[in-house]
C-alpha cells in the first residue's frame, strides 16, 4: 500500500508518498481501507518537531490522526463490526494518511449514512479536541461567555458550534474572510484579529479557548472572569508552569485556571459528535480536498495558517 511518510523532523513538504507494508489486525484491531483522511495542526507540529516531548513513534512516520473508510479485515475477537462496514475513527498519534490502517476497534464508530466519507473524516480528532477542551477542561455551560481564538480553523469551527450547543455566548476571532462562515455556524460576535486585539477589547469571558495558539495565559488572565479558564491546544512548559503558578495563588483567592489539551480518543465523545452531525446540528466544514500525492504540500499550507475548516485528503474512491 501507499502512505505519506517522513524519516526525520523538518519541513512538511519533504514528505514522500511511498509503498509500505500492508497492516494486519493485531489483538482487538480492525484494518480499514481509508477513503478520506483529515489534516490537523498536530500532524504538522509532530512533523516539524514542535512538540519536543513527542518524537516519531516509529520510522517511517505516517501522519494523520482521523479518517473514514471501509473495514477490510478484523481480529477474530472483535465484535460489533464486520468486513464492509463504513466507519470513522481516530488513530491517536498518526497513521491515517495511508491506503490502509490498523486501529483499535474501540476507537472505531460506524459512519452515519447521512455523512459523506469526507465529512465524517473531518470530525473525530478536531471535534473531540473542541469538545474535550470546552466541556471537560473549560467547564463550559449554559450562560457562559466563550471566546475562540482561531475560530476559522479545523478545531475552531467545531468549537464555535459546540459552544452554542452547550448554551454559551460565543465570540469568534478570525480573519474577516472567515466571518461569513462563522456567522452561519452560530457565532454571536465576530472579531477580526488583524484589526482588534481581543485581549484588549475591554470584555471578559468565562472561557478563552486559544486554538491557534497565539496568546499566553498571562495575556488572557486579565480578560477572564474571576472563575475563568484559559484552554490552549499546545501543551508544553509554558502552560504547565502557568497552571502551577495559578494553583499556588489559589489559597489567596485567585481562581482563574490554565489548562492544556491532551486529546483522549473516546468512543462516547465520537458518538456524541457523530449523532449531532447526522442530525444536522453539527456541521463538518470541509475547506478543500486534495489527493494523497498532494498531502505534503497541503500539510505545509496548514502549518502556514492558510486553512479554513478542515483539509481532506482523498485516498480511495
Amino acid at each position: 500500500m501507499r502512505a505519506l511518510t517522513y524519516e526525520k523532523h523538518g519541513d512538511p513538504r519533504e514528505g514522500a508518498v511511498k509503498k509500505v507494508f500492508d497492516p494486519r489486525p493485531g489483538p482487538g484491531q480492525v484494518v480499514v481501507r481509508v477513503v478520506a483522511a483529515a489534516l490537523n495542526p498536530a500532524d504538522w507540529k509532530i512533523v516539524e518537531g514542535k512538540l519536543p516531548f513527542l518524537v516519531f513513534p516509529k520510522k517511517p512516520f505516517v501522519p494523520g490522526c482521523e479518517a473514514a473508510g471501509v473495514v477490510e479485515a478484523l481480529d477474530a475477537r472483535v465484535s460489533g463490526l464486520r468486513e464492509g462496514d463504513e466507519v470513522v475513527f481516530s488513530t491517536g498519534l498518526g497513521g491515517a494518511l495511508a491506503e490502509k490502517v490498523a486501529v483499535p476497534a474501540l476507537q472505531v464508530e460506524r459512519k452515519p449514512t447521512a455523512l459523506s466519507f469526507e465529512e465524517a473524516a473531518a470530525i473525530p480528532a478536531a471535534g473531540m479536541s473542541a469538545l474535550q477542551s470546552l466541556r471537560d477542561l473549560g467547564g463550559l455551560r449554559a450562560g457562559h461567555r466563550l471566546v475562540v481564538n482561531g475560530a476559522g480553523g479545523g478545531i475552531g469551527v467545531f468549537a464555535v458550534q459546540i459552544g452554542k450547543i452547550l448554551g454559551a455566548h460565543v465570540t469568534a476571532v478570525a480573519s474577516a474572510g472567515k466571518h461569513e462562515l462563522l456567522d452561519g455556524l452560530g457565532a454571536d460576535a465576530l472579531v477580526d484579529y488583524r484589526k482588534t486585539d481581543f485581549t484588549k477589547a475591554g470584555e471578559t469571558w468565562d472561557v478563552v479557548f486559544d486554538v491557534v495558539p497565539s496568546r499566553s495565559f498571562g495575556a488572557c488572565s486579565r480578560i477572564l472572569s474571576p472563575d475563568g479558564v484559559y484552554v490552549t491546544t499546545l501543551p508544553g512548559p509554558g502552560p504547565f508552569f502557568a497552571s502551577v503558578a495559578a494553583a499556588l495563588r489559589a489559597p489567596f483567592g485567585f481562581r482563574k485556571r490554565c489548562r492544556a489539551l491532551m486529546l483522549k480518543p473516546r468512543p462516547e465523545d465520537l458518538g456524541w459528535l457523530l449523532e449531532r452531525a447526522a442530525a444536522g446540528t453539527l456541521r463538518a466544514v470541509v475547506g478543500k480536498t486534495v489527493p494523497l500525492d498532494q498531502a505534503a504540500c497541503a500539510l505545509s499550507d496548514l502549518a502556514a495558517g492558510h486553512g479554513t475548516g478542515k483539509t481532506i485528503v482523498k485516498i480511495a474512491a
